[in-house]
């Protein structure tokens, strides 16, 4: 296996293993080969039938070999259209997904499915991929080590900024809860949004209210409250400490079986 010769630090798009494996499932190397027929804003929203027009354009890269077969990615279109209509329903201006927007919340549906389907199947699965396919390639990096057990409960998008990551952030906590529930899936003890600063806490809230989702700003004095895992619940950052202080609440009142979504995961 020919490793790169190179002192350079990795780039972060030579070592998006995850990201590759799922471009791989629809039998393409990168995102351009995937995206290049989708990026006419015709594709846009859905038909009379209510199912996404994108949709029709994606299943010509569905050929046999391949590991997402045409029922299921009908399945995944129909999960995520009737989401967004959940979050419109308060919406004077429909939200109607781009092609970049309708693809991370594709490889979401699909990276959860399997993932709450058999956890070690899609880890034995992703490591075959890093060692036959992702680590043969020259212009990737291949140094990775081989994803762990602690790895998989965990996803990063790389979203540029003005993408629409906030409200695919509310796309992305309804198909956690439906997987979850699908597959019967340890109970939720919090849900919760961590925040740079207090200015994105409120508009994350202000937007979550927006969405139809119900959520509230972080307050000790909820702890172990009555509605404590059935709403949403925004903190920044800053008000995170080791222990207990005026302004701040220790990490550990944390601790369970909890959804976090990270804003701004970089700083």
């Amino acid at each position: 296996m020919a490793k790169k010769k190179t002192n350079q630090p990795a780039r972060l798009q030579e070592a998006l293993v995850l990201h590759k494996y799922i471009l791989n499932l629809f039998g393409c190397k990168d995102l351009e080969a995937l995206s290049r027929d989708l990026k006419d804003p015709a594709l846009e929203g859905v038909d009379d039938e209510g199912v996404s027009r994108i949709y029709y354009a994606l299943k010509g890269h569905l050929c046999g070999g391949f590991s997402i077969s045409e029922k299921q990615l009908y399945d995944y279109d129909r999960n995520i259209v009737r989401h967004t209509r959940e979050i419109n329903e308060r919406r004077t201006e429909k939200i109607q997904w781009k092609y970049y927007q309708y693809l991370a919340l594709l490889f979401t549906e699909i990276y959860l499915d399997r993932y709450f389907a058999n956890k070690e199947k899609l880890r034995s699965d992703i490591n075959t991929f890093l060692a036959d396919d992702f680590n043969l390639r020259t212009e990737t990096w291949h140094g990775m080590d081989d994803f762990k057990e602690e790895d998989m409960n965990k996803l990063a998008f790389w979203c540029a900024t003005g993408s629409g990551k906030t409200l695919m952030m509310h796309i992305n906590i309804k198909q956690y809860q439906y997987y979850a529930e699908k597959h019967r899936a340890k109970k939720l003890n919090r849900i919760i949004i961590l925040t740079p600063n207090e200015g994105l806490s409120a508009q994350h809230l202000h937007e979550l209210h927006n969405s139809n989702i119900a959520a509230e700003l972080f307050s000790k004095q909820s702890r172990g409250g009555l509605f404590v895992g059935k709403t949403v619940e925004v903190i920044d950052i800053n008000k995170l400490a080791e222990t207990d202080g005026d302004k701040t609440v220790a990490v550990e009142s944390f601790e369970g079986n909890n959804l976090v979504l990270v804003d701004e995961g970089h700083k």
